[in-house]
């Protein structure tokens, strides 16, 4: 039997964390009958004030329950999640954001499209919102979102961690996300880490779940933030933290665009054009 461990990091999101996993666990409830995968989940509660570590002892006990203070965020909570399932030794990994709700049988096509690259590369499922349009998956080289072909897995060059599935054998060589990010970029760097490993990143046949997107204009970039408190926003592990940009950027594309993108970030924050009317 395959042992397929299902991970995500949640911080005070109590009723889309109970609707992911009630999800989960009705796609896993579905795959049950013909016995040839065992499912465990792996949820990291960041510090959550809310009971959410609570809510999911009581209606889904049979969840892997760590906690973090708060400080973790997505890369690390995920980081944290990631190290245990592979200390009780796993064959897949399967990321899942909260708010990322599979459609029927997307649990099962991304096992049977890996089966079909025989376990050798990343398997990344596209999301979109409730009007149908495209919100996280795979990206092309120039970090735009892929529509996915209704049949046939195609390649990515990125993607996002939304809705993933690394094999063993994937773990295997990348490892788990980077420790040197806190929130963003972790993702996108393990694409750009398969890919120099030679390791194939495909974005499977059609929309596999729904997923709103969580944020708009950064407000290191709103100009109705004053200057001071811009700065301070990209500093925050969920603004841009330039040291962590600058690293991912030197992984992906070289030393010259590193310097470049970081200086046209802080350009960004100097002069903002618009304003956040969310």
């Amino acid at each position: 039997m395959l042992r397929v461990a299902i991970l995500l990091t949640v911080h005070n999101r109590r009723a889309k964390t109970l609707r992911c996993l009630e999800n989960c666990w009705h796609q896993i409830d579905g795959m049950k009958a013909d016995g040839k995968y065992s499912f465990t989940v792996y949820l990291v509660d960041d510090g959550s004030t809310d009971g959410t570590s609570e809510a999911v002892a009581e209606q889904f006990p049979q969840t892997v329950l760590l906690r973090g203070d708060g400080s973790l965020f997505w890369n690390q909570g995920m980081r944290l999640a990631w190290s245990k399932a592979a200390e009780d030794g796993q064959d897949f990994y399967l990321w899942i954001n909260d708010d990322t709700y599979m459609n029927e049988g997307a649990l099962a096509a991304l096992m049977e499209n890996s089966e079909f690259l025989r376990h050798k590369a990343v398997i990344v499922g596209t999301t979109a919102n409730s009007a149908g349009e495209i919100t996280y998956g795979g990206r092309n080289k120039a970090r735009k979102l892929m529509t996915p072909d209704p049949v046939i897995p195609v390649p990515c060059y990125l993607f996002n961690g939304n809705l993933v599935l690394v094999p063993k054998s994937v773990y295997d060589v990348v490892g788990n996300l980077d420790p040197v990010y806190h929130h963003s970029f972790g993702d996108f760097d393990y694409g750009v880490r398969a890919r120099k490993h030679g390791i194939d990143c495909v974005l499977a046949p059609g929309i596999l779940a729904v997923c709103d997107r969580d944020h708009g204009l950064e407000k290191w970039r709103d100009i109705a933030y004053p200057l001071k408190e811009r700065f301070r926003y990209l500093r925050s592990p969920k603004g841009r933290p330039p040291k962590e940009q600058f690293i991912y950027d030197y992984r992906e594309s070289g030393v010259v665009w590193a310097v470049f993108h970081a200086l046209s970030t802080f350009f960004k924050v100097l002069f903002p054009k618009r304003k956040n009317n969310g």
